[in-house]
């Protein structure tokens, strides 16, 4: 987001509050005395914007990386600066899924990235809200599966071998022709990160269960913002807070930052330049004798500005109070004990992310019907995630027509396997198969039970479970053999099930008029019919026969 004029007077009022605050600490020094240093670093977000897919289209990350695209706006700003970038692995997976069809801007900005000398980090898939999914029940921080789903070997074949795939246990070669081995989750989502196992939450928005989940989920450290911690120590970054290990971000000092290396014009940068300085010089002089450290986090809801970034540093590197310093340097220093402020989410967002949660636990039981369950569970699970995105927090509806949409998309999905409604069948015959027509409407076989029952006297069902396979787009009708009993009207019901148990579709009934013992009356009243025809066909033959032979007798006694 842009800063507009308000935002920027009012960053400039809050830092002469925040000096006046800060200013008489910095004034006790007694004079002569060596000033005090605040050892700054940042933390950058490199996002893109919310997505209602599992994946960034070729499309989308063609825009994203043009000249003026988000992206490049953003590498621009941040890049070869002291400053730790967060990145977010759904941009890296998009391009890479693609192979040969990813978009040359979009590969050329990947090499940019690459080759910058900052200090990385990889951000949870899609930006997604952690502790959302933590508060809404999830038993571990949310991560992609797999990407199966959306890898077509034809972007991954050699010149000389176009269309061949191959085994994803199979090592890959540099001869030409041969098939290349098809990428994987990890080489996906891999990056050479300098700095591994960061957990980044929305600011304000975590509690104590959340830092213990964090860690099991095989997360070291936690960076919190300044307000969701009580520090016994507040110039120092690092924190131990209930025994996870925390670096703490200055919400006073990042406001500061961010209007200042978001601030559109010249004018707008010194003036938020002036109070950001002066709060630097002021936390410097807090930190006595051993100086202070300090972590500025840019703001997450600002996407391709921040175009004076290097300015900003650049200006407080100056600063005889403080000094940039790569984020490590901040890991690497102890870590005295804080406290936790309970921040929890919302609890609109908690029911939203509980509703989402629910329903992809209903999806991955309904996916027990596919012959590949993963390659429904996999692109359920990163849309989950694109629908948790910080990215939302922007647009205060988007979130909750992203939720939407995914709910819609889980129905879509159980109504993909179905029996298909027929109309009203006519039994005549003591014994017969009815025919129930199942269709499937994913793009792999699906083998499911169908199981009948007629809780009536009129119908007996004779084989009450069938397992039917039904090919990728396509139906099959099933015949289910039944008895009739008696004259009658019978509602059958017909339940399809996943080889496991699990419901899929919705029941269906099937109204059937059943004729009991009228099969063998009509038989054997057919069989006179065709008897009375072939005797009255012989007998005409006889008839004819008489009467020749009698003619000619008749000839001959005249003659």
């Amino acid at each position: 987001m842009p800063i507009t004029p308000l935002k920027a007077l009012v960053a400039v009022v809050a830092g002469l509050l925040g000096l006046g605050l800060v200013a008489p600490t910095a004034a006790s020094a007694a004079p002569g005395d060596p000033p005090s240093t605040a050892r700054v670093s940042a933390v950058f977000p490199l996002t893109t914007p919310e997505s209602r897919t599992a994946l960034l289209s070729a499309a989308a990350l063609t825009s994203y990386t043009s000249p003026t695209g988000v992206l490049t706006r953003e590498l621009d700003a941040v890049v070869d600066t002291p400053v730790a970038i967060g990145i977010d692995p759904m941009i890296l997976a998009s391009i890479r899924v693609l192979g040969t069809s990813a978009p040359a801007s979009a590969i050329e900005w990947l090499d940019r990235l690459d080759a910058a000398s900052n200090e990385t980090f990889a951000l949870s898939y899609a930006d997604s809200d952690i502790t959302l999914g933590l508060q809404a029940g999830a038993s571990s921080v949310l991560a992609p599966t797999s990407f199966d789903f959306a890898i077509d070997p034809a972007r991954f074949a050699t010149p000389g071998n176009p269309t061949a795939t191959t085994s994803p246990t199979s090592e890959p070669t540099t001869t030409p022709g041969d098939t290349p081995e098809l990428p994987t989750a990890e080489s996906l989502l891999g990056w050479d990160y300098t700095i591994s196992d960061i957990a980044w939450p929305v600011a304000d928005t975590v509690v104590a269960t959340d830092l213990a989940t964090i860690g099991s989920s095989g997360f070291t450290t936690t960076i919190l913002a300044s307000s969701n911690v009580q520090r016994f120590e507040p110039t120092r970054a690092r924190a131990s807070v209930g025994g996870s290990s925390t670096v703490v971000t200055d919400d006073f000092l990042s406001a500061l930052f961010s209007a200042a290396i978001d601030a559109p014009t010249i004018e707008e940068w010194q003036a938020s330049m002036a109070p950001l300085q002066a709060a630097v010089d002021a936390t410097a002089a807090q930190g006595g004798a051993t100086g202070a450290s300090v972590v500025l986090a840019a703001d997450r809801n600002t996407l391709g500005s921040s175009a004076r970034l290097a300015d900003t540093l650049t200006a407080l590197e100056a600063l005889p109070s403080s000094t940039v310093v790569p984020f490590t340097s901040v890991l690497a220093e102890g870590m005295p004990a804080a406290e936790l402020i309970a921040q929890p989410q919302t609890p609109e967002s908690v029911a939203a992310a509980q509703s989402l949660l629910v329903a992809e636990g209903s999806d991955a039981a309904f996916a027990t019907v596919a012959a590949n369950p993963v390659l429904i569970t996999a692109e359920r699970r990163l849309r989950l995630l694109t629908t948790l995105s910080t990215s939302w927090r922007a647009y205060p509806g988007g979130r909750a027509s992203a939720v939407s949409l995914y709910l819609d998309e889980s129905s879509s999905l159980h109504e993909s396997v179905r029996v298909v409604k027929s109309s009203d069948i006519t039994l005549v015959a003591d014994r017969a198969s009815l025919p129930v027509t199942v269709s499937n409407s994913l793009g792999q076989p699906v083998t499911v039970l169908l199981s009948v029952t007629a809780p009536t006297p009129v119908l007996e069902i004779e084989e009450r479970t069938i397992t039917v396979t039904i090919e990728p787009d396509s139906q099959k009708v099933a015949r289910v053999p039944v008895q009739s009993l008696s004259n009658g009207v019978a509602q059958i019901a017909v339940v399809v099930t996943s080889t496991t148990g699990v419901p899929v579709g919705t029941p269906t009934s099937v109204r059937i008029n059943v004729y009991a013992g009228w099969e063998t009356p009509i038989t054997v009243a057919l069989a006179v019919i065709v008897f009375a025809v072939f005797a009255f066909g012989i007998a005409r033959i006889i008839v004819r026969r008489r009467r020749a032979r009698a003619n000619d007798t008749a000839e001959d006694i005249v003659e």
